[in-house]
């Protein structure tokens, strides 16, 4: 119950300043595409896409590496090894940046993207800036992680997050352009940067050069080489092909609206489970280091069942708030993109926990298996991307993410079948299923019946009503799950202690965990 305690202390520090950040953010994406209109909105998404992918490319597996190899080694009680890893891979990182803002320089020079039209010194050398910071950034918090402390990133994004959002609105307000805009995006990189520095020195380990032992260089050598491939794959997979051949088919507004229904699928997946998301890879790689792979494959269940809770209630929830909510923030101009955003949303839900399967695959050291799912997910994203975008636009682009979402998908559950049994709580997730379906329907009933614009907040009240009591009375969660909640809640005072005898009530302890 301790590592329980710990595991939660981490994820509500992390989920805390997401709520945050993401709340700063999703302002900032509106207040932009207002200002800009979505031809312009569609260039900037365009840029803020690029500096996206060159930051994978820079750090490609060394931010994952990095925090398996540092927490593993900390289970192992050897923190010199892992200071020792730390310092190999912030030095791997920074000639890694180096080589990928050279390549970037030399190609953008060359081909001179349409998109920045006159501007083209002006953004190349934004996109530089923060591309090197953003990239430094998360190697740093990466390391954080690996040792276990999630407070230097937290303090970065809501201080980083409240600067940014004071500087956009002070450029909305001026009427800024493009480059203004790009330039902010720039500024706030650099300082998330600076800000996290400083935290790190105060909160973390200093790590230095030393030796690894050689068994250990081996398996740090494969996993890097493994996980790079995989994450550069990646990065060519997760809407980069579809970015492109919207640009290149359909025009900027297309790349706009799909970059809206992008930023709120995130958005909505961070907002429900970034706190586990962040903590599943360091704690299950101590955990690893500690009791090896059964004990991992039971913290996988757990880490499942959360995730799936959680995917069902985003699907859910999209569907019955997502027409109002994009009228109301974005405006009529972007209703087109209702459509992508609804899709986008329940695909995101649905298949989130597909992030707790990877996160097992990487700590058990199964990159072969990632590699292969890689390899047919990118073979079918572009052979989607090139049959359905160029006759389809966007609801093509939104197929093509389907589908290379669904075959991943397939692929991962089967190999984690063969690596591993008891990884799925199959007969409870599907309990759980048919609880959300039930929910969303009533949900969205009580929505058309609201003649509101806010209509879709009852639709949310009816879809929790349901969903949450629901979860407890087809028994999706197991007596160690409500055992901490229900002592949490007696933390919180007279609220918490009602929901405490709540639990009680609807769900009394078993003697046995759900299959």
């Amino acid at each position: 119950m301790n590592r329980r305690v710990a595991v939660l202390r981490s994820i509500g520090i992390v989920t805390v300043s997401t709520y945050i950040e993401y709340a700063l953010g999703l302002l900032m994406s509106v207040w932009i595409a207002r200002s800009l209109g979505p031809s312009d909105f569609g260039r900037y998404a365009f840029t803020v896409w690029l500096c996206g992918w060159l930051i994978v490319c820079s750090n490609h597996a060394l931010t994952t590496s990095s925090t398996k190899f540092i927490a593993e080694a900390d289970g192992m009680g050897d923190p010199g090894l892992a200071s020792h890893l730390a310092a190999r891979f912030s030095r791997i990182q920074t000639w890694s940046s180096l080589v990928v803002i050279v390549l970037f320089v030399a190609v953008g020079w060359l081909f001179r993207p349409a998109e920045w039209d006159q501007s083209l010194l002006p953004i190349m050398g934004l996109v530089v800036v923060a591309v090197v910071a953003k990239a430094n950034y998360a190697m740093l918090v990466a390391i954080g992680k690996g040792q276990e402390r999630f407070e230097p990133e937290a303090v970065a994004t809501v201080a980083g997050g409240i600067l940014g959002m004071l500087l956009v609105l002070a450029a909305m307000f001026m009427h800024a352009g493009l480059v203004t805009f790009v330039a902010l995006f720039a500024v706030a990189c650099l300082v998330l940067n600076l800000i996290n520095r400083f935290a790190y020195r105060r909160c973390c380990r200093p790590y230095e050069s030393g030796p690894i032992p050689e068994s250990v260089a081996r398996r740090v050598n494969r996993h890097l080489r493994l996980t790079a491939a995989l994450v550069l794959m990646g990065s060519f997979r997760v809407g980069t092909i579809e970015v492109f051949l919207l640009n290149t088919f359909t025009g900027s507004v297309a790349v706009g609206y799909f970059a809206i229904a992008g930023t709120l699928t995130r958005g909505a997946v961070q907002l429900f489970s970034v706190g586990l998301t962040s903590t599943l890879l360091p704690y299950m790689a101590k955990t690893y280091g500690e009791s090896g792979t059964a004990r991992a494959a039971r913290f996988l269940s757990e880490a499942t069942r959360f995730y799936w809770a959680v995917g069902i209630a985003i699907a859910g929830l999209g569907l019955v708030t997502t027409p109002e909510i994009v009228r109301l923030m974005y405006g009529t101009r972007y209703v087109a993109a209702i459509p992508a955003i609804e899709a986008t949303l329940v695909l995101g839900g649905l298949l989130l926990i597909g992030n707790g399967i990877a996160a097992f695959q990487t700590v058990v050291d199964r990159q072969d298996d990632r590699i292969r799912i890689a390899v047919v997910a990118l073979t079918a994203n572009a052979i989607l991307g090139i049959a359905l975008i160029p006759p389809l636009g966007l609801a093509g682009a939104v197929l093509t993410y389907a589908g290379a979402r669904i075959v991943e998908m397939a692929l991962a559950v089967h190999y984690l079948r063969k690596a591993t049994s008891g990884g799925l709580p199959v007969a409870a997730m599907s309990r759980l299923f048919v609880v959300g379906l039930v929910a969303t329907l009533a949900a969205w009933a009580a929505t058309e019946a609201t003649p509101s614009r806010i209509g879709f907040l009852v639709g949310v009240a009816v879809f929790c009503v349901i969903y949450v009591p629901g979860s407890m009375l087809v028994r999706y969660w197991t007596d160690d799950d409500l055992t901490l909640m229900s002592g949490i809640g007696r933390r919180l005072g007279p609220p918490g202690r009602f929901v405490a005898r709540l639990l009680d009530a609807v769900h009394p302890p078993v003697a046995k965990a759900n299959p």
